[in-house]
């Protein structure tokens, strides 16, 4: 009978170890889509997992009773059997025992199959913590007690970081429980307020403006060609921008009087400075109920454009209309080649060719612009210049920019590739 009854304490304690390390390993939403649509069980499991303070220290309560109840019996075994020297060969024995097979092996087996271990055990874990309630709300409120005295001596922070949410991300998407599309989405949306207003913009040189001293019909003109629903408006220079003219309103006017001072339709510009991040671009954006915002450079020069379009291209990728030219900005020519458009942004093409970018330093946001920047004054057609294991060409240029070019890939070092 003392035989038995230690190979039940030994399991009892099998059932508290386990039951310990299936809810601390359990998949949350995984639980509660088990619990929604599952049984008894699974309802019992989820709750217990909601509970999982009150729930540990009824399993450490019950551990600690049946690793001692256990060695007590066996000790009283062994000092019956051997006498005094059986004390200490109980001692060895059930150490060995308990530790093997009430913990080791318990929860080895429980953090492989932790959602069907919790649900098996669920439901007489959960009449064990009915009956241990009195003695479970003594230590909650000691342990309440505790946390008061902790938190005054300790810095607070925030219990989930950045970094945390981009491990779990990378988690629930390598077991499939997000595609990748879905899971794109939630990594733009973390790096959103990484990526800076200059990085985004439709520089100068290619913004769409008009002068507000511009003949009428080249005013029209303008209007009638553009493909775009609003358009800067300067005086004298494009770094005195004036205001926004908006062609719904434009041609609106336009029906009940042939020529008008534009002045008096153009909606107010909003300023925002190159280094402002797209989150607190998308805030102005919102709080002032515009479309399109001046970036700036330090000199308070304009130095580009910004449209609500670019700014949600950050989080869901490229949005194409009938007026956009579709330019792919990266394509594989070859094995080891490729073909980079030069308003690509920097930190895409590395993404694309899998490149640790960390201790990249360089404040340029194109690969044009990178370009011009490591081949010195204004390059040619042919031109090229090796970062790492890649050996980048330009290909075209349009005026003085870099618009198109080559990049070969050579095999890594041994070492690196090791690394």
């Amino acid at each position: 009978m003392q035989y038995f009854l230690i190979v039940i304490l030994i399991a009892l304690s099998a059932f508290f170890s386990g039951s310990e390390i299936s809810y601390a390993s359990l998949n949350g939403m995984r639980m509660k889509n088990a619990a929604e649509n599952g049984g008894p069980a699974a309802k019992a499991a989820y709750s217990i997992y909601q509970a999982y303070d009150s729930a540990l220290v009824t399993i450490l309560i019950g551990n600690n009773f049946v690793n001692i109840a256990s060695s007590s019996v066996a000790t009283v075994i062994a000092l019956s059997l051997m006498g005094d020297e059986g004390a200490l060969v109980a001692t060895a024995v059930m150490t060995v025992l308990i530790l093997t097979f009430g913990e080791i092996v318990p929860k080895i087996v429980a953090v492989q199959v932790a959602e069907g271990f919790a649900k098996v055990v669920a439901l007489p874990l959960r009449a064990m913590m009915i009956v241990t309630k009195p003695i479970v709300w003594v230590f909650n409120k000691l342990l309440m007690l505790l946390d008061r005295l902790w938190a005054g001596l300790s810095e607070s922070g925030p219990s989930v970081t950045e970094d945390d949410l981009e491990t779990i991300l990378e988690t629930v998407e390598d077991e499939g429980v997000i595609d990748e599309d879905r899971a794109e989405l939630l990594q733009s949306a973390l790096d959103f307020g990484d990526v800076l207003a200059y990085e985004v913009i439709t520089p100068r040189v290619d913004m769409l403006a008009i002068d507000i001293e511009d003949p009428w019909d080249e005013v029209l003109e303008t209007a009638y060609d553009s493909p775009f629903s609003r358009i800067p408006v300067y005086a004298d220079s494009i770094d005195n921008i004036i205001g926004i003219l908006h062609l719904n309103h434009f041609f609106k006017e336009l029906v009940d009087r042939p020529q008008f001072d534009l002045r008096s339709i153009l909606m107010p510009v909003n300023f925002v400075h190159k280094t402002m991040p797209l989150d607190d671009v998308l805030a102005v954006m919102k709080t002032r109920q515009c479309h399109m915002v001046i970036v700036t450079d330090e000199y308070g020069g304009t130095m580009g454009c910004l449209t609500m379009e670019d700014v949600l291209e950050q989080l869901v990728g490229d949005i194409w209309d009938e007026s956009d030219e579709i330019v792919d900005e990266f394509v594989q020519t070859g094995e080891d080649s490729y073909e980079a458009d030069g308003n690509m942004r920097i930190y895409d093409f590395f993404e694309e060719l899998d490149i640790d970018d960390r201790d990249f330093d360089d404040d340029n946001a194109t690969l044009g612009g990178w370009a011009i920047e490591m081949l010195g004054d204004y390059p040619k057609v042919g031109d090229s210049f090796d970062y790492k294991n890649l050996t980048i060409t330009v290909k075209k240029l349009q005026n003085l920019r870099v618009t198109r070019l080559a990049v070969q890939v050579r095999p890594l070092p041994p070492e690196e590739e090791e690394e």
